[in-house]
Order: structure tokens, then sequence, then C-alpha cells
């Protein structure tokens, strides 16, 4: 069982996080998903102490974090980047649509 069903047992969008980490454990994803996070995560170590991580927020925006920011779209349902040893972000992507989120995260692994 993924993490993302115990750590957030009222998460809104497992479709979307399941699609997302099978879609990317062949390039080493796995569910980081933990319970004091705003919502579950997928991440990659890539060495150096820097991880890709990726985001999946709830698919209802009045659960998000950030609600008025879902809800006037500044802020999508899902974020993808590069996070270094300190916890700051070097690269973040932003996605309404998780089959776009998948492919640049295919090309960018690829780069």
């Amino acid at each position: 069982m993924n993490k993302v069903k115990t750590e957030f047992p009222n998460f809104d969008d497992l479709e979307s996080f399941e699609k997302i980490l099978n879609a990317l454990k062949g390039e080493g994803f796995e569910d980081h998903s933990w319970h004091n996070d705003a919502m579950p995560c997928i991440g990659k170590d890539i060495g150096n102490d820097f991880h890709l991580i990726i985001w999946v927020d709830y698919k209802n925006p009045d659960l998000a974090e950030f609600v008025d920011e879902r809800k006037d779209g500044s802020m999508k349902q899902f974020m993808f980047g590069e996070r270094d040893a300190d916890g700051e972000y070097t690269e973040e992507y932003h996605y309404d649509d998780a089959d776009k989120l998948i492919a640049d995260a295919k090309k960018i692994l690829t780069a």
C-alpha cells in the first residue's frame, strides 16, 4: 500500500496521485507522503542532496492549503520541482494536467 493512503486517508485525488506515481516509478520515483506535509508527494533522490519532488494537492481547492490561490488559478494542483539540501527549490513547475507533468518530468529526466 502506498504511504499516501495511510498518511492522507481523506485525500480526494488518489487517481491522479497513483497515475503520476505509476508513470514515474520506473524512473526511480517513490511515494514520500508524510502526514505533517500539506499534501502528498512523490520524490526521487538525484544525488548531492538534491531531490525531484512532485506535490499532488487536493482536487477540491477548498481542501488545499492555499485555498484562495487555487480558486483564482494562481496556484495549480500539481507542482514539480528540484529541491536542494536546504529544502529550497531551484526549479519549480506548476500544472493542472497530470499528463503534462508526467511528460515534462520524463523529458527532464532524459535531458
